[in-house]
């Protein structure tokens, strides 16, 4: 809940996906008062390497677009553990004057011959929780993908194969067209391996037009800093941080597991920010009222 109420402070909107019930739940009932967390239901559940979390996302934007009395300039997808790295404003105004799509793409059929072959097999077991993380289970799944390509049982792909990071900055334009065509993840990346690597810059090949794109991730994320192909977001360092100046978001920097890294990015966000003052609404005297304005100016 410390990263949804540091998120939604200025005039930003929260989507999130919760995958237990109960911790479902519960920021529920703790985001009750904050019209700008938005618990999704259409989908709830959704998972690194699986398809579900590739249309889950998806999804959301549709979600978010039909929201009546707010309108977006940009969707930017966090994982769990990832923070913004820079005030909000900088963040802003970076993105006014650099107008685009952010999206990283590693590598394409073209580039990549066995690019193709891996994205047309059918990995069983990819929606299974312990997936990401259990080797067991991903080794008999590629096992498994294996035996049924060798039986020609293969998705049927139009569009070339391209992969890069899961993780973007898209314009609402380029948000709209995806959430109309949503239904594309669900027809092509049934039972795919790390779908999210692979759809986006796929449906934004083949539906959007006369988008500036800019192939950067604009994340420092993990040891290395940078996204390396099925291996999620994993803990970063503060000497990492220190190697990715420009980065706008990085993690997974998750309370728990490093409290004082935590604690130290998660105000940056709101560092230039200034909170609207709170008047009183007891009794208090007129020269209380005109000593909290003046003292909220001189701050300004």
């Amino acid at each position: 809940m410390k990263v949804l109420l540091e998120l939604v402070k200025q005039d930003d909107h929260v989507f999130i996906m919760v995958d237990d019930n109960k911790t479902r739940d519960e920021v529920m009932i703790a985001s009750s008062h904050e019209r700008k967390i938005h618990v999704s239901h259409t989908q709830e559940f959704a998972q690194e390497g699986d398809m579900s979390l590739s249309r889950g996302t998806l999804l959301q934007m549709k979600e978010a677009l039909e929201q009546e009395d707010v309108s977006f300039d940009y969707f930017v997808n966090l994982y769990d553990g990832m923070l913004p790295l820079k005030p909000r404003d900088e963040i802003t105004s970076f993105l006014s004057q650099n107008p685009g799509d952010y999206y990283y793409v590693d590598r394409t059929q073209d580039n990549n011959a066995d690019l193709l072959k891996q994205t047309l097999k059918y990995y069983p077991y990819t929606n299974l929780l312990n997936f990401p993380d259990s080797k067991k289970v991903r080794r008999r799944s590629r096992h498994m993908a294996s035996f049924l390509s060798f039986l020609t049982l293969r998705r049927k792909l139009e569009d070339p194969v391209q992969i890069g990071s899961p993780w973007f900055i898209l314009t609402a334009a380029t948000c709209r067209i995806l959430a109309e065509n949503y239904s594309y993840c669900s027809e092509f990346f049934k039972l795919s391996w790390y779908a999210e690597e692979m759809c986006y810059p796929m449906m934004i090949a083949r539906f959007v037009k006369d988008n500036v794109h800019f192939n950067e991730d604009k994340r420092a994320v993990g040891p290395d800093g940078k996204w390396i192909h099925s291996q999620g977001i994993r803990n970063i360092s503060e000497e990492v941080l220190k190697n990715y100046p420009d980065a706008l978001y990085g993690g997974a920097v998750l309370e728990a597991d490093q409290p004082e890294l935590f604690e130290k990015i998660l105000p940056i966000y709101n560092s230039h920010y200034v909170e609207e003052y709170n008047y009183p609404t007891d009794n208090s005297s007129f020269n209380q009222l005109v000593d909290a304005i003046s003292e909220k100016t001189t701050k300004q």
